[in-house]
Formats: structure tokens, C-alpha cells, sequence
């Protein structure tokens, strides 16, 4: 266990060959790590600390060469109430990036953002917003709830269970950030 660990923390730590120079990030600031295939390709994501802003560093392989591919400075927020963002992958090798606010303030939501390889790059394909308020009620007195959730390669989605379609388009990973969102997902 302790050779695994100082490996991991090795691998963290060792510069990486990335287009602009090198980048090196203090195993410290790092708050999530996973590594997958889409569609034969090796990828490696790191979530990193800036403080309250989590950024996103997403590697790829040529033989035997690690290389950032691309990076995503404040793709999600972390920290808030304790709760860090975090990154898995799904079974088909799409990387989710996660993250919330369910301890502080009314206005309590959760957010995904699906991340592919499309194109030789890192796109969002997939967005998921969910909220609920803790002091507004609907019309049936429960508590005020909303979700969304929409395919951005295809444009379709659903808002509340009603079916929707959003104009904005996959994004570059690079060109995210908390504030990007489908306005078709707005709520008043």
C-alpha cells in the first residue's frame, strides 16, 4: 500500500510534456483523479484546488508518452460545505465531472458535466442540473424542485420531464466554465 501510494503521488507530482511548457500541480491541490478509454484512446483526468474553482487537466498517450491535451481552468466549483467535486467515469469510458452545493444557503443543486472525445478533443457533451429550494413551495406545497438534463451532440433533452431542445452545442472543455449552461435549462 505504501509503494501504491507513493507511486500515485509520484505520477502527480513528475512534470508532465504539455504544449505550452511543463505543468506540475502539488499532489495537495489535487481533488479527484481517474483514467479510462473512450473508443480504444487512453485518457487521465485531474481535478485540481484554485481555491473555490476546481480546474480540470485531461491527458492523453502517444506510445509511451504522457501529454496534456487539454485544460479546463474553473469547469466546476469545490469546497462548498465540505463538499468536494469529484470525477468518475462511466463504463463506456465517459468522464463525468460532479458537483454540488447541498449544505449552504436555499438554493441547494447538484451538477454533471459529460465529457467525450470527439473530433481529436475533449468536448462536453452532456449537461445535468438539478436544484432544490429550501424555503419556496410549488403549488402542492412541496418543497420547489427543478432538473434538466440535456445531450449537447444531439441538442435534446428534458426539463421538469418535458421533453426540450437547446441550441447550444458541444463545447471544447477549454471553453467551459460554472457559468456555461443551456438557457433552455433556466428556471424563474
Amino acid at each position: 500500500m505504501i509503494l501504491r501510494s507513493f507511486c500515485i503521488t509520484a505520477l502527480i507530482l513528475l512534470p508532465v510534456t504539455a504544449h505550452s511548457g511543463d505543468l506540475t500541480v502539488n499532489a495537495g491541490d489535487v481533488i479527484s483523479a481517474v483514467s479510462g478509454y473512450q473508443n480504444g484512446d487512453y485518457y487521465r483526468a485531474v481535478l485540481v484546488n484554485n481555491d473555490g474553482d476546481a480546474d480540470l487537466y485531461l491527458f492523453s498517450r502517444d506510445i509511451n508518452e504522457i501529454h496534456l491535451e487539454a485544460a479546463a481552468p474553473g469547469i466546476a466549483v469545490t469546497g462548498i460545505g465540505g463538499s468536494d467535486a469529484k470525477l468518475t467515469a462511466t463504463d463506456k469510458g465517459a468522464l463525468k465531472v460532479q458537483s454540488e452545493n447541498i449544505a449552504i444557503g436555499r438554493h441547494r443543486w447538484q451538477q454533471t458535466l459529460t465529457i467525450v472525445h470527439r473530433n481529436g478533443r475533449f468536448v462536453v457533451a452532456g449537461y445535468t442540473y438539478s436544484f432544490y429550494d429550501t424555503l419556496a413551495v410549488d403549488a402542492n406545497g412541496e418543497v420547489l424542485t427543478g432538473e434538466c438534463d440535456v445531450n449537447l451532440l444531439t441538442g435534446k433533452g428534458f426539463l421538469d420531464g418535458k421533453a426540450i431542445r437547446t441550441n447550444l452545442k458541444a463545447l471544447p472543455v477549454s471553453e467551459w466554465s460554472m457559468d456555461t449552461s443551456p438557457v433552455e435549462c433556466a428556471w424563474e
